[in-house]
């Protein structure tokens, strides 16, 4: 288990300064720049000029670049010219948000698929549970997240539409400000939740299904153990092992999905700073969200790999 640390955190050094460095061409290879964003497409002569010269963009790419490496060797992402701040507050200050966001929805995704696929695994035929599963995964987060506001905020009422707390009433007390929170994120990671949730039980039906098919399942039965027995103790947790693999696959969907649904429903975390900068041509920020991005799939999928180690001794063996 050490080894394969050790080999992953040494790939994770290359493939987050490839990742980096396909942000950084792309953000100043795009149309318009942070001069141009604070000069105006029409202020006065030589204005956005002189803006570039002091924010030193007039200068050749390949000069920016290695100073930006030099900066981000010492961990410094930059500043924003939108913000007037250091990157690397702009993205402390909302990863907060986001990581509560993402990983709520990931183990919403889990628990519900892992529970509906199994209850349809061992049923003859399922076609319906089938083609629900497969219309949920093919629905768009941003279809999703439009249809859970119709229904439980303007329909029902129930759940506010968007931001992280009602400003006009402020929860009082701990107790309070978590519950006014909860009910605001509520639909939000339901949105990103039920965008994964159709992959995870589509998987864990088929993978389920293959298992109970297998001889070890065949004599577990004819000892004599119960069909939950034999689902939940024997077939579920080598049908697990693939499954996790195949899940921390999706984590780029995920924060992608998060990107989406932060703007959606105005939640401020790292998608929708993204989408700001972005628009406000603030090249730095947008690097910087990239990179923490790319940061944190390296550092789920080797969570992944870890966990596999750990539930498989075959594996922690050969590796």
């Amino acid at each position: 288990m050490r080894r394969l640390l050790i080999r992953r955190l040494l790939l994770a050094v290359p493939t987050l300064l490839v990742a980096a460095t396909i942000a950084f061409v792309l953000a100043h290879l795009a149309p318009g720049s942070p001069a141009v964003a604070l000069g105006g497409d029409f202020g006065a002569p030589g204005l956005v000029e002189e803006i570039a010269r002091i924010q030193g963009t007039d200068r050749p790419l390949a000069v920016i670049y290695v100073e930006w490496l030099l900066r981000l060797a010492r961990g410094d992402l930059g500043f924003s010219f939108r913000a007037q701040a250091p990157v690397t507050a702009l993205i402390g200050d909302r990863l907060g948000v986001t990581l509560v966001l993402t990983l709520s929805a990931a183990l919403l995704a889990m628990l519900l698929g892992l529970l509906l696929g199994a209850a349809t695994a061992a049923r003859k035929g399922g076609r319906a549970a089938v083609a629900t599963f497969a219309l949920v995964q093919a629905l768009p987060v941003y279809l999703v997240a439009q249809l859970l506001v119709l229904v439980f905020a303007v329909g029902l009422g129930l759940l506010p539409i968007q931001g992280l707390e009602n400003p006009r009433a402020p929860p009082e007390g701990l107790a309070g400000l978590l519950a006014d929170r909860a009910r605001h994120l509520a639909l939000p990671i339901a949105a990103l939740g039920l965008g994964q949730f159709g992959f995870v039980a589509l998987l864990t039906r088929a993978r389920l299904r293959e298992e109970l098919g297998r001889l070890y399942v065949t004599t577990a039965r004819a000892r004599g153990a119960g069909e939950a027995t034999v689902r939940l103790r024997h077939a579920l947790p080598n049908a697990l092992l693939p499954l996790l693999a195949l899940f921390g696959s999706r984590v780029g969907a995920l924060v992608g999905g998060a990107l989406v649904v932060e703007t959606a429903f105005a939640l401020p975390g790292l998608g929708r700073l993204a989408v700001t900068a972005a628009i406000a041509r603030d090249q730095p920020t947008v690097i910087g969200v990239v990179l923490v991005a790319a940061l944190a799939i390296v550092l789920a999928n080797l969570a992944v790999d870890l966990l596999q180690l750990w539930l498989d001794p075959r594996q922690r063996e050969a590796s």
